[in-house]
């Protein structure tokens, strides 16, 4: 009698309190229905996660039915990554993820089967980026970075930032399809060990001090190249000035009258020049010194002819 009597009791409270039992999903979350194993689940049985996938707002709730909630907001983690190369070289790396959880109805319904809450009745996302994004991106790491040794690494780390990215991407479209959006994902800062830094840096000024000299080499070539072709337009000109007073010569040996007749064309210049210039007397030059003047020899063809010009000593002063 005590035990129906009890039995009663307790059916009655849980009556009023499934009419009244209410539980809140907040923004940019979403969730669905769980029931807990009690002591009216001996009786009625319990289907665990049920019913279907729930968004934000007021949701009534049974006895023992209670949601299961998951973190849908867009979340930015970032992390510092390490990975061996092929020669035991620890390689580190900082990463920039930014991703959200797939909160379509199938994704929602995977990610709350698949993963236990980790505050209270929710997955957040940091559960999921722990569960599904990490490992991937240290799988893509393994890949790209475990066949290259460290100084190969080094040289390559562009190319093999974007490797990782993409095998991420790879196999998040895959493996994790449904249960993670990602948005972006940045790889920077690679991080050696201080031993190979130092060793990269003596590298780095090695090459500098190389590219330095090859520099001045070529600067040095550049020069001795440039003298060597001034030198060879030099001796061309030199060749063009001895042929042409070669020929200068050789006409004046045919006509040596030419160059008395071309001073006689010169000769007022000279004076008018000498007299502009202050200088009142001008020594004539000595006749005997140019016997053709009075009687010049013909005039080269197509030149004017002058007439004779005698010249006179000038009569001597009178005290």
């Amino acid at each position: 009698m005590q035990r129906a009597l009890l039995l009663a009791t307790i059916l009655g409270i849980a009556a009023s309190s499934t009419a009244c039992a209410t539980q809140d999903i907040p923004q940019a979350h979403r969730g669905r229905l769980f029931s807990r194993t009690g002591l009216l689940a001996l009786y009625t049985g319990s289907n665990g996660i049920s019913g279907p996938v729930l968004d934000p707002g007021t949701h009534f709730l049974g006895v023992y039915n209670e949601l299961r909630t998951i973190d849908c907001s867009t979340t930015t983690m970032r992390e510092s990554l390490d990975t061996l190369t092929r020669d035991g070289v620890h390689f580190g790396f900082d990463l920039v993820v930014r991703f959200s959880a797939d909160c379509s109805d199938e994704g929602v319904t995977q990610l709350i089967a698949t993963l236990r809450p980790d505050t209270e009745d929710t997955i957040s996302a940091k559960r999921v980026y722990q569960t599904f994004v990490q490992p991937a991106i240290g799988e893509a790491a393994r890949e790209y970075v475990s066949p290259l040794r460290a100084n190969e690494l080094n040289e390559r780390q562009a190319a093999v930032a974007d490797g990782v990215k993409k095998r991420f991407g790879e196999i998040m479209a895959t493996r994790e399809r449904k249960l993670v959006k990602i948005y972006e994902l940045n790889i920077s800062h690679f991080q050696f060990p201080q031993a190979l830094d130092a060793a990269n840096l003596e590298r780095a000024a090695q090459a500098l001090m190389r590219d330095k000299a090859i520099a001045e080499r070529e600067r040095v070539a550049a020069e001795v190249e440039t003298m060597a072709m001034r030198k060879d337009l030099a001796e061309q000109e030199a060749a063009v000035a001895v042929v042409r007073i070669e020929r200068i010569g050789a006409a004046l040996e045919k006509n040596p009258s030419y160059a008395q007749w071309e001073f006689m064309q010169r000769l007022p210049d000279i004076y008018r020049e000498a007299g502009a210039r202050g200088n009142l007397v001008l020594a004539a030059p000595n006749p005997m010194s140019l016997p053709q003047l009075t009687t010049p020899a013909p005039a080269p063809s197509g030149a004017p002819r002058l007439p004779s010009v005698e010249l006179r000593p000038a009569p001597p002063p009178k005290r």
